[in-house]
């Protein structure tokens, strides 16, 4: 499936002010990506690139794991810059707007650095080779994205998602172009909520639902609730939506 770039900016566009207090599942990814990076990537990091920083979540650690480095930080959304200004100051920080996929990217880097974004791109392996590209010998790639089981509920539900690599899968993909794995890592979290309806306003406050372009009519709506709540309500009475975080440090080399 091609992703519709400008639904996704301008849905993405539309939540920054409620993502850092509702988007808890990634801002527990960025730190376990931070804890990987500071184990594995040792050599110095003179110039890197952070794709798809969103309001912060990553670029504040990677920040403090490497405050002299030159930082090119990109997004699709300018108004990112609002909430990286603060984290930004007193680093040698450039902004980079656009899709990472398409816009010319610097070369000669020594990390290039990604969390919960990959999974909106059109053709990862292309994006592979493309940071290999971009990368010294040596350079390092850190990255998470999403596995199969994530947001299974509404893939169930609806037979709508995005396609998931496998954590194998993502392994090789990177090895084919020119790396060597450091480390991995895998798991699920399960999210509860009260109501089928507080799912979706969750996914909907957290900038995720932007495959759908089409509004949900009422009969759909009672169809998800029902369906949902049928399938997926736990021992409390609450419906869950899993998240199936992937998480990967490789070496160019």
């Amino acid at each position: 499936m091609t992703t519709d770039k400008q639904l996704l900016k301008s849905r993405f566009s539309a939540r920054l002010r409620d993502y850092d207090s509702l988007a808890v599942v990634q801002d527990a990814i960025c730190g376990q990506l931070a804890e990987m990076t500071g184990r594995n990537c040792t050599r110095p990091v003179d110039s890197a690139l952070e794709i798809g920083s969103g309001t912060g979540f990553l670029t504040r650690r990677m920040l403090e794991l490497y405050p002299h480095a030159l930082w090119t930080i990109n997004d699709l959304v300018e108004q990112s810059a609002d909430f990286l200004e603060p984290y930004a100051a007193g680093h040698d920080v450039r902004y980079l707007w656009g899709d990472a996929e398409t816009i010319a990217l610097p070369d000669r880097l020594d990390l290039i650095a990604s969390a919960s974004a990959v999974q909106w791109f059109d053709d990862l392996p292309r994006f592979a080779r493309k940071a290999g590209n971009l990368l010294e010998t040596g350079g390092y790639i850190v990255l998470s994205t999403f596995g199969p089981e994530n947001f299974r509920e509404i893939k169930a539900v609806t037979d709508e998602g995005l396609d998931y690599y496998t954590r194998e899968q993502l392994q090789e993909l990177f090895e084919s172009a020119g790396f060597l794995t450091l480390e991995t890592l895998e798991y699920t979290r399960s999210l509860a909520f009260d109501t089928p309806l507080d799912v979706l306003r969750h996914i909907r406050a957290t900038g995720v639902n932007s495959i759908r372009h089409a509004r949900w009519t009422k009969r759909e709506l009672s169809d998800f609730e029902t369906r949902y709540r049928n399938g997926f309500r736990n021992a409390e009475g609450q419906v869950t939506l899993t998240y199936h975080p992937v998480l990967l440090i490789a070496e160019k080399l």
